[in-house]
Formats: C-alpha cells, sequence, structure tokens
C-alpha cells in the first residue's frame, strides 16, 4: 500500500505541475473524474495502459512514475535522439513517414555538434550516385525544408511516392520541376522531378562515415583547386591589361 500511496502522490504531484485538471486526465484515460480521483488519493491501482498513457502525457519515464526514478534518459527527440532509417528501411519509412517514429522501429543517437530537433532524421546512404561526396553506408544527417528555402547546389533527401533519393539541388526557378543532379561523373545527368511527387524534402546538414578518402584523390582534388585559382587569376589579369588598352586607345 504504500509504494502505491508513493504511486498516486507521484500522479498527483505531475498533474498539479502541469496545471492540468483532475477532468482533463480522467479523459485522456477514458474513464471518469472520479475513478481518477481515487487513484490519485491511492484508494485505487493504477492500470499498466494508465500509466503508459501517463508518461506519453507528462512526457516522463513509465519508471519515474512507478519508483521515482529520474536518472533514467528517455530516447526521443525532445532529448536530442534522432532516429536513424537504414537503407533496408527505406521503403518503410516512404509509406509511413508521417506517423510519429515508435521507439521500437528504428535505432536512436545523439550526434555531438548537431542541434538536435523534431524534424531531424539519419539516413544510411544506399547505392554511389553520390560518390564520391557520400559512399554506400555513410549516414547523412538531414532537416526537414521547405522547397522555396532551399539554396542551389545543396544535398537534398527527397522521399517520393516511390523511393528515396539524395541528389544536389540545381535550382532554374521552375514552378513545376525540381532539377537534381548525381555527384557521381559516371551517372546520368541533370534530372526532373515533379514538385507534386515529393512528398518531404530533407537538407542533408553533414555525413559520418566510416570511408577514408584516398591519398591521391586528396592530391589530384588539390591540384584542380589550384588550378582553378590560377585560371581565375589569369582572368582577372587579362581584364586589367584589357582594361588598360582601352584607356590607350581613348
Amino acid at each position: 500500500m504504500k509504494e502505491d500511496g508513493a504511486i498516486g502522490k507521484r500522479i498527483k504531484e505531475l498533474r498539479k505541475k502541469n496545471k492540468l485538471s483532475q477532468d482533463y486526465v480522467a479523459k485522456k484515460l477514458f474513464i471518469s473524474q472520479a475513478a481518477y480521483s481515487l487513484i490519485e488519493n491511492s484508494q485505487n491501482g493504477v492500470a499498466i495502459g494508465h500509466i503508459v498513457n501517463l508518461s506519453k502525457l507528462y512526457n516522463v519515464t513509465t519508471d519515474y512514475i512507478l519508483k521515482g526514478e529520474k536518472l533514467l534518459v528517455e530516447i526521443s527527440p525532445n532529448n536530442g535522439f534522432i532516429p536513424l532509417v537504414k537503407d533496408m528501411a527505406h521503403a518503410g519509412f516512404i509509406k509511413n513517414f508521417k506517423e510519429q517514429h515508435s521507439y521500437e522501429e528504428y535505432e536512436w543517437y545523439r550526434i555531438p555538434g548537431f542541434n538536435p530537433s523534431l524534424d531531424q532524421s539519419l539516413f544510411e546512404v544506399e547505392g554511389e550516385s553520390m560518390s564520391p561526396t557520400l559512399l554506400p553506408r555513410d549516414i547523412v544527417v538531414c532537416q526537414i525544408q521547405k522547397i522555396e528555402k532551399v539554396i542551389d547546389g545543396a544535398i537534398v533527401l527527397l522521399i517520393t511516392k516511390n523511393e528515396t533519393t539524395i541528389k544536389r539541388l540545381r535550382l532554374d526557378g521552375n514552378q513545376d520541376y525540381l532539377l537534381v543532379e548525381s555527384d557521381n561523373p559516371h551517372e546520368e545527368g541533370v534530372q526532373k522531378v515533379k514538385k507534386e511527387d515529393i512528398k518531404q524534402l530533407l537538407v542533408v546538414l553533414g555525413k559520418i562515415s566510416s570511408s577514408l578518402i584516398p591519398h591521391h584523390q586528396i592530391v589530384s582534388t588539390g591540384k584542380i583547386k589550384g588550378l582553378e585559382e590560377s585560371v581565375d587569376h589569369l582572368k582577372r589579369e587579362l581584364y586589367s591589361i584589357n582594361k588598360k588598352l582601352n584607356s590607350l586607345k581613348n
């Protein structure tokens, strides 16, 4: 009875802390106000289903209601956890993406350096359409974004009625289509995606990878960057020379 009394007391404290009436909470539990009052006063036991519903209502763990333990970490987006959608689960995500994430359906992680929100998800990359930027089995951190707010060149994850796909966005002002392309030079070029077919668009904020970039690739990238800078410098020099020549002619 002493334990039942402590449970009733915690339930009552939670209700008062959240400034809710007994009648309101009773309706959430689908019982009468009189029956709920008996639970708070420890004259009636509390059913397991009611404990689960009360934990969701007050955003606390069931262990806190039952035993008063506060040191447990609740896995939810409110506590900084982000659900991971593995490549094999992409089809299921497409089907149920508007429904609330269940704890059993996905693995959950906290990512240092990211500001978690309810709009963020982790996706495992499948395929090589974005290689070498993204490699198979890389994990990308994505956040829901409105199409009109995405900048040109951003990497986005598109959820359509048939698939999830990661591409680089190219804006051209078209009202009906989005232009997307792969970073992999061996993949097909720019593709059109109907905006009406897009169920959700997420911007890729970052990635987690276990793959190391080969040294020769880093060297090649550095050389290309150096060449680009040299070309830009030559362009500026030519512009300056042409400007001086035009001034002499005049």
